[in-house]
């Protein structure tokens, strides 16, 4: 009788077990400035400092993104329900408002890992005098984009 409740009891075990499936995409779409420079007369990379970018949203406290950093570029996200977003970009005693205007899709990126937005980018605005301009290199900004993708170039 033994033997036969050892052989069974591992068998059951595999058979009890449910397949649970783990998400290892991101559904999070960030779009992806990179700074830029045309001081020398041709466009060429930069990197800023003290740099703070406050996300804005309508009716929600401020949200800091980047706190007095160096950076040659940035990843902020987009807001689905929106058809734009509104950040506020500083650094030293300069300040900017830098609107990206969009339209935007809800599609199931997975069973696992749920919806995703994707964003087709319409227009940048800025206000202020610390961006000089800013141009829209890739205008589909997607969580299943590749990390390295620049989206957009500012002017500084």
């Amino acid at each position: 009788m033994k033997p036969r409740i050892v052989l069974l009891a591992p068998l059951m075990v595999l058979l009890s077990c449910a397949t649970q499936d783990i998400c290892d995409d991101n559904n999070q779409s960030l779009i992806v400035a990179k700074f830029k420079s045309t001081s020398t007369g041709q466009v060429t990379d930069t990197l800023v400092s003290g740099i703070s970018i406050f996300g804005i949203r309508e009716g929600q406290p401020d949200s800091l993104l980047y706190d007095s950093v160096t950076l040659g570029s940035i990843e902020v996200p987009l807001d689905p329900n929106r058809p734009q977003s509104v950040f506020v970009i500083s650094a030293g005693l300069k300040t900017d408002t830098f609107t990206v205007r969009y339209s935007s899709e809800v599609y199931l990126l997975s069973y696992s890992c749920g919806f995703a937005a994707l964003f087709m980018l319409e227009g940048i605005e800025t206000r202020g005098e610390l961006i000089r301009d800013a141009e829209i290199i890739s205008k589909s900004v997607d969580a299943e984009t590749e990390t390295d993708e620049e989206h957009i170039w500012i002017y500084f």
